[in-house]
Parts: structure tokens; C-alpha cells; sequence
């Protein structure tokens, strides 16, 4: 199998591409590794070490030139974006340019070429606009309305430039008959995976030894989805015939209070620090948790790591690897 993945070097693309490397898969990684560079970043340089791997570094914001990719692209698989919450914030304008540009380009350079699959990666960010007004249903199906109230929140520069990137995608591949899946993730989570998420956040906090334990929305819940069952959900997905054309969604069904997951993970590193409330963070949203019925409908695919599992593992790898890449 020949794939390409943007934004390769990033956490949930680093997983995929191992994935597919040790599938014995040929593997194009593009990314501008802008969180690289500067930094050791010895699992991604054992990765591009592998037979198969092909790394290329390309600005996604500027219309592709020098990716000399050969034969059909048995999957096209599109991470690269900005992210991070506080980003949606601060630089708004830039999160929804960047991440627009880099889906615009993507599909200019795949215009003529041979693919067999698009899949395009959004967020469940889109659903942000819907739960402020009341109209969110939990567990959420992939067919709630998405809703965005104004142009004017700048937390909505994220979820904007993923809700666009679909139809793009969607209507490439309407027009050009290529097939195309879009599917939107759930607060995934584990091993390097940055220190801007609230799970490595807790992390790292808990091994600075911090007391009390300060949070933001403990009544706030989640539903977190291991790595490695993303990784197994998202290429599910993409080799599934049923799925062309569809919006799916990939993540779990059990859904865990923000108090709780702190207490969880205090406990689990042996942590007796009291945990102390600090309120809700502005715009945050009070639930997620996705239905996944299609998902499981479409290709038989059912989360295999649980959240006591995927924590210890999460917790390991942040005690052996200490300050992960910036984010």
C-alpha cells in the first residue's frame, strides 16, 4: 500500500505513520516539522529511519512543488492543521488561514492523480456553536447540525477551518469521483502527544509536584480515545468501500468528568495533592462524547484500550520522555 500523510510528524500522523511503516507500507510523511526543529526527537527519527518512510518537508501553505510522489495514493490521509486551544484564541485569523490554505493546496496538487481514498481528519470542535445553544444531544450522532452563532467568537477559528476543509474535500471528491471520508475525533489521547492537552497537561503537573491541584471545569466531562484505537478506527475507515462519502465519527463512548480524571490520574502517580476548582474556562463546552454506532456499523470497529490502560501508558511515557516537542 502506497499512503500520504499530512502532517506526519505530528501525534496522531507520528501513530499513523508507524501504523502503516510497520504494515510494511510505503509511507510519504509531509510536514514543514516546524515542532522539530531544534528539538531531539529520537521516535521520529527511528521512524524516518525505516524502510518504506519518506519524509518530505513542505510549507502546505503555498501551492505544492517537489513532492515527487509515483503510482496511485492508495490513501491520502490530511492531519496537518494548527491546533491547540489556546491558539483559537490568540491567533485566530492564522489558525483558520493556515489550516484552509493547507487543505486548498493539498487538493490543487491532487487534482489528476490516481488516488483510492481521502481522508480528511476534522474535529468534534465543529459541534462547539451547537452545544452553547442548547441543541446538542449526548452521546452525538454525526448528523446533529452544525451551528456556529456568529463570525465573531475567535474560538470558532479552529472549528470554522475544519467544518470548510470537509466540504472541500467532499465536493473534490464529488466532482472528481475520487472517493473521500471525513471523520471527526474525540479528545484522543496518549503518548507524545505535546503538553497543551489537558491529559499531558495533568501530566506534567502532577510530576512537578504541584499542591493543591488547580483544574478549570471539573463538572465538565469528555470521552478520551487511546492513540492506538484512533490509529485502528482511522484506517477502518479508510479502507472500508462503505464509507465513501460518509462523516464519521472516531472516539469512545466512555464519557469521564474533567474532577474525576485529575483524581484519576493523581492517584495513578501516587499524588495525594488536594484538588482545588477554579471554574469554567470561557467557551468551554460542558460535554462531548460521540456516538460511534456508525462507526462500529460501518466497519465493525470497537475501541479496545481502556482509559485505566491507556493512562498508564500515557503516564509512562511522559515519566521516561519528560518536556515533550512544543505544541
Amino acid at each position: 500500500m502506497n499512503v500520504l500523510i499530512t502532517g506526519g510528524a505530528g501525534f496522531i500522523g507520528f501513530h499513523l505513520a508507524r501504523f502503516h511503516a510497520e504494515r510494511g507500507d510505503t509511507v510519504h510523511l509531509v510536514d514543514n516539522f516546524f515542532k522539530q526543529d531544534g528539538h531531539s526527537d529520537p521516535e521520529f527519527e527511528a521512524l524516518r529511519q525505516r524502510a518504506g518512510v519518506h519524509a518530505h518537508r513542505i510549507d502546505l501553505t503555498k501551492p505544492i512543488t517537489g513532492l515527487d510522489v509515483t503510482g496511485t495514493l492508495d490513501i491520502v490521509y490530511h492531519l496537518a492543521a494548527v491546533n491547540g486551544t489556546r491558539l483559537f484564541y490568540e491567533i485566530p485569523y492564522e489558525v483558520c488561514r493556515i489550516n484552509l490554505l493547507a487543505t486548498i493546496n493539498l487538493l490543487d496538487w491532487l487534482e489528476g492523480k490516481s488516488v483510492g481514498r481521502i481522508l480528511y481528519t476534522s474535529t468534534s470542535e465543529v459541534y462547539a456553536g451547537c452545544e452553547a445553544l442548547g441543541l446538542l444531544p449526548i452521546p452525538t450522532p454525526e448528523t446533529v447540525p452544525v451551528v456556529f452563532e456568529q463570525p465573531t467568537p475567535t474560538r470558532f477559528s479552529y472549528g470554522t477551518s475544519k467544518f470548510v476543509g470537509e466540504f472541500l474535500c467532499r465536493q473534490f471528491g464529488a466532482t472528481r469521483k475520487m472517493p473521500v471520508t471525513v471523520i471527526r475525533y474525540h479528545n484522543i489521547y496518549g503518548p507524545r502527544m505535546g503538553s497543551k492537552h489537558v491529559i499531558p497537561e495533568f501530566i506534567m503537573r502532577a510530576l512537578g509536584g504541584e499542591r493543591p491541584f488547580g483544574i478549570f471545569g471539573g463538572g465538565e466531562t469528555r470521552a478520551f480515545c487511546h492513540v492506538s484505537d484512533a490509529v485502528a478506527a482511522t484506517y477502518s475507515v479508510a479502507v472500508t468501500p462503505a464509507c465513501d462519502q460518509e462523516i464519521v465519527h472516531i472516539g469512545t463512548m466512555e464519557e469521564i468528568s474533567i474532577e474525576t480524571l485529575a483524581a484519576t490520574i493523581l492517584r495513578m502517580m501516587q499524588s495525594d495533592a488536594p484538588i482545588e476548582e477554579k471554574g469554567r474556562r470561557s467557551g468551554s463546552v460542558s460535554r462531548r462524547c460521540p456516538d460511534t454506532a456508525k462507526l462500529q456499523r460501518l466497519t465493525g470497529f470497537t475501541p479496545k484500550v481502556s482509559l485505566a490502560d491507556g493512562l498508564k501508558e500515557t503516564i509512562d511515557w511522559y515519566r521516561n520522555h519528560g518536556a515533550p516537542l512544543k505544541t
